[in-house]
């Protein structure tokens, strides 16, 4: 906020003495204008500083005892103002709105994946009673309005690339579950919290919980994670790690 009211009180600085200097050129004949214009342009706010920014702005140059610029001017300001606050009111309005959505996603995501709890794993299947590792995580994604492909290894390179102490809820989770570990992803999972994430296993035959520090084994295995759901706004698009 102290940066914002900075910012804004040095471009209205710098506005007004442009503005200044035009109407003195205007006026220049008229030596008395000249010296109100810079009289009143630089009086003090201090009286007025528990005021609101707009409001210390416009009572020090719109006031009816000191309405020393053209009716011109005074628009021009007053649409500067507006330019220059709205937006920000605007950018936190959306970024809330991008950080609620984000919340329901993963809440979302966790809640249907649990629905699927205890149902079947067959390769290649992709529901809506039977899944594979991939299928499921697509159909869990999908049904929170989230599109992704539909192999494990075309998953492991969406979003954003996390590691495993970077992990949260609703990330994917990656693993080389070959018999010789070779880098290469075949399995895939969602985290959820706690070291524990939800998945279709084909050793377990249908969707279970597996604990990373209980099963040592998919630890061992695990590769990487992947972001789709951000509650950054600075991060609205997603990146894309080869790997």
């Amino acid at each position: 906020m102290n940066l914002l009211r900075n910012t804004l009180l040095s471009i209205i600085a710098v506005q007004v003495l442009v503005l200044a200097q035009l109407s003195f050129v205007k006026y220049y004949s008229n030596n008395n204008y000249a010296n109100m214009l810079k009289g009143n342009l630089f009086t003090s706010t201090s009286s007025k500083s528990k005021l609101p920014l707009p409001l210390v702005i416009q009572t020090t140059l719109f006031s009816p005892k000191k309405e020393i610029l053209g009716k011109s001017i005074q628009i021009q300001l007053k649409k500067e103002l507006k330019t220059l606050i709205y937006p920000q009111i605007s950018n936190r309005y959306l970024a809330l709105l991008y950080i609620k959505r984000s919340e329901e996603q993963i809440y979302m995501v966790e809640r249907n994946a649990k629905k699927l709890l205890g149902l079947k794993y067959v390769w290649g299947a992709t529901g809506p009673n039977k899944f594979d590792c991939s299928g499921f995580t697509q159909s869990v994604y999908r049904r929170a309005g989230i599109k992704i492909p539909r192999n494990s290894r075309a998953q492991a390179k969406v979003g954003r690339y996390i590691r495993y102490e970077e992990l949260k809820k609703g990330d994917m989770v990656f693993f080389d579950t070959n018999r010789k570990k070779i880098g290469r992803v075949n399995h895939v999972g969602i985290y959820l919290e706690d070291g524990k994430f939800i998945h279709a296993s084909s050793g377990s035959k249908k969707v279970v919980i597996t604990n990373f520090d209980k099963k040592r084994y998919y630890k061992s295995r695990f590769l990487w994670g992947r972001r789709i759901i951000t509650k950054d706004v600075k991060n609205l698009h997603l990146s894309k790690k080869s790997v």
